[in-house]
């Protein structure tokens, strides 16, 4: 994992498999298997800019401080932004999204965004940008819907096609961009959809999950 591009005033070497599991074992569940990766590289530690990731002497404890475990079921606080806010994951081994959500309030559903893989942002340097609220279970499907094209559009419709592996003929795309909004799939993990959609990068089509 690499911390070149951070400034971190502070940071705990890391721990091992054992300890990670003696943790588990405390709080009952299984940690995100991202972020246990992370402990095992490095027990916690603070940037120059305030963001800590909490290590195994902590983790405990701040979520029975912040009642984590009551106000926002199925999921743990990791980390927090030194003034007053927390950032949360799902308790799910496979989950990698983070939300930041206000100490005082704890609902996930009033949480925002703060990445959709928290390696990416580790390595991006921590920044904390929640221009995107989020009320959806990550665990939800979702359609994914086009709702408006530019030039370049079905070039870029041909890629969201190979990228989500559909077996939709190409004229049949066509046709969808000439009757917006064109439902582009019925069904689909929001994450994952997210994760894919982002990975794209640049689009000259405008994308909904709904």
């Amino acid at each position: 994992m690499d911390f070149s591009n951070l400034i971190i005033g502070m940071v705990n070497k890391g721990v091992s498999k054992k300890k990670v599991c003696e943790v588990e074992l405390e709080i009952g569940f299984s940690l995100p298997e991202v972020f246990k990766i992370l402990l095992r590289y490095a027990d916690g530690f603070i940037t120059d800019e305030g963001v800590h990731i909490y290590g195994t002497q902590e983790i405990i404890e701040r979520n029975l401080t912040y009642e984590v475990f009551e106000y926002a079921p199925g999921y743990i606080a990791i980390g927090d932004d030194s003034g007053g806010r927390v950032l949360l994951m799902r308790q799910e081994p496979n989950k990698v999204e983070i939300l930041i959500v206000d100490s005082g309030d704890m609902n996930p559903k009033n949480a925002s965004l703060i990445s959709t893989d928290i390696i990416q942002w580790i390595k991006s340097g921590l920044n904390i940008n929640t221009n995107e609220k989020t009320d959806v279970n990550w665990s939800y499907n979702c359609k994914v819907v086009v709702v408006n094209t530019f030039d370049g559009g079905i070039k870029d419709l041909i890629r969201i096609k190979s990228i989500f592996g559909l077996n939709i003929p190409t004229s049949e795309l066509i046709k969808g961009l000439k009757s917006l909004p064109y439902v582009l799939i019925e069904e689909y993990p929001y994450g994952k959809a997210k994760k894919l959609i982002e990975k794209l990068g640049n689009l000259n089509l405008e994308i909904e999950l709904l």
